[in-house]
């Protein structure tokens, strides 16, 4: 295929496989530059909400994701020192209902990193390379100059269309070909780990997610089924900015006070790794024919679990602009209008979320309060703006890529 027809990518991860895809099917040829020698998810369990399957049913996955993953039927919701639940939010067969058969789902990120590359392997006009050391990028006006360089083997040249950095939130494509700014340290670290399903199943329900409340605290619990684990993620606040190499201790005085939390955390045998949680928030997500797109244009607090599922809509609009408009410029700048207000929302609605979910008394009193009140129904209907959303909206030109 020629340049006009070749799309460069810089990063595997989710948000880089999901565009491969949907490129691929409107007929793109498509070369990855990822700089790990496999396809790697740092993290574990992930949520899968009806806005994302979208996009990964309209790319043929609708059967590989319902194989590796699970629909809790709810959200436990619990406060500080309470053992039981304030409230609760109803997913299971109504939010299936509620979003037009799609389901609400929980899966390991390594599941679905490994089902897309599983996907990309069936076509022919998809290729990664490995083991990228540096990927030098020269726009030409009317097409990208790519040079690839890779541990052990020859440089690889490319000419194509456009280069699109999926490189997460410390982009490179960001800093270097967009001259945008360095991510931005939250001043909250997750801790995560894997439990064993049976073990905490004593503890808490295997069918549904628990949401612990605390001040300057928060853990999520949701199954994993298919690995006969639990997914365990504690949010501490950490005052001084962490590197990836750091590992601390977690310490944090509500926890040991309660005796539900303290009980889960003794369940768990293996390490806890810590993930320091940085943002993006950036105006310039295109410049001539370099874009960038999910966590390296607005990587978000994870307090909305809807980070990866920003990824895979933009991952599936971007591909079906790409595929109606011939002229970057005008693909790129209709992109950003259509996913820019959305995302910043979705960001917010994050930032938000870490507040609530941390308040201490007497704020914590009406919040429980006002949470108790509302129906586990209500308190799903309340993320509509999120989960009924069509990412697609607004497009004229070729249909979604079908399976």
């Amino acid at each position: 295929m020629g340049p006009e027809k070749t799309i460069s990518i810089n990063g595997a991860g989710i948000a880089g496989l999901t565009l491969a895809l949907a490129l691929a099917k409107f007929g793109f040829r498509v070369v990855i530059a990822e700089q790990h020698h496999e396809i790697s998810e740092f993290g574990a369990g992930m949520q899968i909400s009806p806005n994302a399957r979208r996009v990964l049913t309209e790319l043929g996955l609708d059967d590989a994701i319902t194989a590796h993953s699970f629909e809790p039927e709810g959200i436990d919701i619990y406060r500080h020192g309470k053992s039981d639940p304030i409230s609760h939010v109803k997913l299971g067969q109504f939010a299936k209902q509620r979003y037009q058969g799609t389901p609400y789902a929980v899966m390991h990120r390594a599941d679905l990193a490994q089902q897309l590359y599983k996907a990309t392997k069936a076509f022919p006009n998809i290729e990664i390379l490995f083991g990228v050391t540096k990927t030098r990028v020269e726009d030409l006006g009317d097409a990208v100059s790519v040079m690839i360089e890779r541990e052990g083997k020859p440089s690889y040249p490319l000419t194509a269309r456009a280069q699109i950095g999926a490189d997460g939130v410390r982009s490179v494509t960001r800093t270097e070909s967009l001259s945008g700014q360095r991510p931005q340290y939250s001043g909250y670290v997750a801790w995560r780990a894997m439990a064993d399903l049976e073990q905490l199943g004593n503890l808490l329900p295997k069918d549904r997610t628990s949401l612990f409340w605390g001040t300057d605290y928060h853990m999520v619990v949701y199954p994993l089924p298919q690995r006969d684990q639990f997914n365990v993620v504690l949010v501490t606040e950490f005052a001084l900015p962490l590197e990836d190499s750091d590992t601390p201790e977690i310490s944090n005085k509500s926890l040991r006070k309660n005796s539900k939390l303290s009980a889960i955390m003794e369940s768990i045998s293996d390490p806890w790794t810590a993930w320091p949680l940085f943002s993006v928030k950036t105006e310039t997500w295109h410049k001539g024919n370099v874009a960038i797109l999910g966590d390296a244009a607005h990587a978000m607090l994870p307090f909305q679990a809807q980070g990866a599922a920003m990824s895979i809509e933009d991952a599936g609009l971007m591909a079906t602009i790409l595929a109606s408009e011939t002229d970057n410029a005008t693909a790129f700048g209709k992109w950003q209008n259509l996913r820019h207000a959305r995302a910043t929302k979705v960001q917010d609605q994050s930032q938000k979320n870490g507040f609530v979910f941390h308040m201490s008394p007497p704020l914590s009193w009406g919040r429980d309060a006002v949470v108790a009140g509302k129906s586990a129904e209500a308190h799903l209907e309340r993320l509509d703006w999120i989960y009924a959303h069509d990412p697609f909206e607004g497009m004229v030109g070729p249909n979604p890529p079908e399976e």
